[in-house]
């Protein structure tokens, strides 16, 4: 743990690659480097390069100052690369906003690094993170009394976790957000159990002829961002996510949507309190063109694929339901948390070859 006001004319002598990471952006940023490389999560393929402007995280850092007010001398949590947006992002919010950072190597359990007494006023967890620190017996009181906002990011929390999370009472978001618009446009906040995002005042917000979301933000300077999000508008400042593009699998001549079916077993797994990571993919099939399967990440025998079936059956489609479920004993994850699908049915294939 290093609470650091990037600030300072002298920085302390980095213990690790992470401290080092952070004080190489710091030093690169208050020399006025005007653009910087960063990679998207990977999640749906090869991460892909974007380079962002000075300015656009400049004006991503000044619509959270105004969402949660934050003022000189917070202290924000940085436990996230910074080789990613969400990471970048914490210390251009404290290069920007004059705020301190507590430095915590990244882990599954970021917390377990706060050794000593401090109050954070902003921190910022990918999901995977967030679920570890909920089963784990921290205080949070007694890190977060003063906090302005938890963010939660990468993914969408899961119903138990959403179900956990909504019993804490503190300021905790789910946010929406992308490399391109520099972070967070949007958010959600979890203890209201609003199933819609709000986008912050100064962004505009539109849908495609594919149905995706498309952004104009200051932090996209004003231009228009095409994502890869089928979104459904509630009004021109808010919307619902239902699932990515990149994902949608065509089985029998019908669209079927990974994450709605998803969604559906892990209200099942909720409702009999099973807590395993899924995802559904189409695999390559003589008849159907792509036969639709769920993956279980499970170490063990699991013993409820014929409840989970007549549940689905009972709530989807007929060609909702997946043809197979695959239990593998663990997944590929993307450094930012996300299960990492395509590797992860690489590796399955692979295996099944040898």
């Amino acid at each position: 743990m290093l609470v650091f006001n990037p600030h300072n004319a002298n920085y302390p002598e980095p213990i690790n690659s992470f401290q080092r990471e952070v004080f190489d952006f710091c030093e690169q940023w208050k020399l006025g480097k005007n653009e910087f490389l960063f990679h998207t999560s990977g999640s749906t393929g090869k991460p892909k390069p974007i380079y962002l402007s000075r300015l656009s995280m400049i004006e991503s850092a000044k619509m959270t100052k105004h969402w949660l007010n934050l003022h000189e001398g917070d202290n924000v949590l940085l436990c996230l690369p910074v080789e990613y947006i969400a990471g970048a992002m914490m210390l251009v919010r404290a290069l920007v906003l004059k705020l301190n950072l507590v430095i915590i190597e990244p882990s599954q359990n970021p917390l377990e690094g706060i050794t000593n007494p401090v109050n954070i006023h902003l921190a910022s967890f990918v999901t995977t993170q967030w679920s570890t620190i909920l089963q784990s017996s921290r205080n949070l009181f007694s890190i977060f009394s003063e906090v302005k906002g938890i963010l939660i990011g990468g993914s969408e929390l899961t119903p138990s976790l959403e179900l956990e999370t909504r019993d804490i009472h503190l300021p905790i978001f789910q946010t929406y957000g992308m490399t391109e618009t520099s972070s967070h446009i949007a958010f959600r906040p979890v203890s209201r159990e609003a199933n819609f995002y709000q986008c912050f005042p100064q962004v505009k917000i539109r849908i495609n002829h594919e149905s995706c979301l498309c952004i104009n933000s200051p932090s996209t300077l004003n231009q228009w961002v095409e994502t890869n999000d089928v979104a459904e508008l509630v009004n021109d400042k808010q919307f619902r996510i239902v699932g990515r593009k990149d994902f949608i699998i065509n089985s029998g001549g019908r669209k079927i949507n990974p994450e709605r079916i998803e969604k559906y077993c892990l209200a099942f797994f909720t409702l009999n309190s099973y807590l395993f990571k899924i995802f559904a993919w189409g695999l390559k099939d003589d008849f159907y063109g792509q036969k639709l399967v769920l993956f279980i990440e499970s170490k063990e025998e699991i013993y409820f694929k014929l409840q989970l079936v007549d549940y689905l059956k009972s709530n989807l489609e007929s060609w909702e339901v997946p043809k197979q479920i695959i239990v593998l004993p663990e997944f590929l994850y993307t450094k930012s948390g996300k299960i990492d699908r395509p590797n992860t049915l690489t590796l399955y294939l692979n295996n099944l070859k040898t």
